[in-house]
């Protein structure tokens, strides 16, 4: 047999005479911004169950669906933006062997004109490993610090300082959960499960200057809220499973009630069990004078992730229907800051569409479906940075 083989390599054609090809120049890595691309993008965070090692964060142009870049995210990566969109904070976790060995939790900065790498901050090994939900990581408004959620399950809250690139505290938050930050100044608001809002206002140092609880706002035994808000500057508005849409004042060192309407008042919306399901699960206008819901029906306990089989649109004032739109699946939603554009995350296939309203929200018009087919694996987060 060796010998055959021999024989055989002996018998092989010789290599054509003639001059070699020349060397190919040597590829020189570089940077530039994202191409064609303004600020109407839209991020989807995926933890991508099935290899949760190797999250990804994707960014689209919101016209055309176009995929401009993406960002690992390491294991369970939470993210969020800059107040002016001009980086990207990713606070993950990443083992020294994949899927073993030494721990190491860290804050990333990326740009986000580039998606290059800026720098990262090593955080306590405590970091909460969830799916990509708002509110696990955020900066403070005056952009000084970033607060990164922790779990053990003990719940606590890390402190980066961004100029100095370094935690400053880490603060113990028992029975509370999630990072909404004032519109100015470092001071931030967290839900709890007596149904109060706990508030920690920091000092220039990054250190706890004060800390309040509100008067109990709801009752996480009779209709919880979900995590997830929307905010415009201090004010802040929150869903309960049962269609209650509270507004509340973060401007002080205690959050405030302002009013809520309730959006299944209606003995018949009751009867047939219409409810909010979805991780991000309404989106508040840009004018802050509308919102629109993700709504199913024959709903009951548990049912508060379940894709939605109508799009609802709702007065703020009222809570009254101004407009309905199919569901097509979504469980996420987020408005443009500056327009009437409105993503849909379908939860089923990950796909992603874009909606327009008017100004009055009576006229949801579907402007891409699915133009994204699917925007990732297990994907629950959208932001925009326009």
């Amino acid at each position: 047999m060796l010998a055959g083989a021999g024989s055989a390599l002996a018998a092989a054609p010789a290599a054509p005479k003639g001059n070699p090809p020349p060397e190919l120049a040597a590829e020189t890595l570089t940077e530039a911004a994202l191409a064609g691309a303004g600020k109407d993008r839209i991020y989807v965070g995926d933890v991508a169950i099935s290899h949760i090692v190797d999250g990804r964060l994707r960014v689209y142009a919101a016209k055309d669906g176009k995929l401009l870049g993406m960002i690992n995210t390491g294991f369970a990566g939470n993210f969020a933006l800059s107040a002016n969109a001009g980086e990207v904070y990713i606070a993950t976790t990443y083992l020294s062997r994949g899927g073993r060995g030494e721990r190491a939790d860290v804050l990333e900065a990326w740009d986000a004109d580039t998606l290059g790498f800026k720098y990262e901050v090593l955080l306590p090994p405590r970091r909460a490993q969830t799916l990509n939900y708002r509110g696990l990581v955020r900066p403070s408004g005056d952009g000084k610090f970033v607060m990164v959620q922790n779990a053990t399950p003990a719940t606590s809250v890390s402190v980066v300082d961004l100029a100095g690139r370094k935690v400053t505290t880490e603060i113990a938050t028992p029975g509370c959960w999630g990072i909404w930050p004032a519109a100015s100044g470092a001071r931030f608001h967290m839900l709890c499960g007596d149904g109060k809002v706990a508030t920690v206002t920091l000092d220039a140092a990054g250190q706890v200057a004060d800390r309040q609880v509100s008067a109990q706002l709801f009752d996480a035994d009779k209709d919880a809220w979900f995590h997830n808000a929307e905010q415009q500057g201090d004010r802040a508005w929150f869903m309960s499973f049962k269609g209650v849409l509270t507004e509340l004042d973060l401007s002080g060192p205690v959050a405030v009630k302002k009013g809520s309407v309730d959006l299944v008042a209606d003995a018949k919306l009751q009867k047939a069990g219409w409810r909010p399901g979805g991780y991000q699960p309404f989106a508040i206008d840009a004018a802050a004078k509308y919102a629109v819901v993700a709504m199913h029906d024959q709903g009951a306990e548990g049912s508060h992730k379940r894709p939605a089989k109508q799009l609802w649109v709702v007065d703020l004032a009222s809570g009254k229907s101004l407009a309905s739109a199919p569901g097509r699946g979504a469980v996420s939603l987020v408005f443009a800051k500056g327009s009437q554009r409105l993503q849909a995350l379908d939860g089923a296939a990950g796909g992603l569409d874009v909606w327009r309203l008017d100004e009055a929200g009576k006229r949801p018009r579907l402007v891409h479906a699915h133009k994204i087919k699917s925007a990732g694996e297990a994907t629950v987060q959208l932001e925009v940075a326009d």
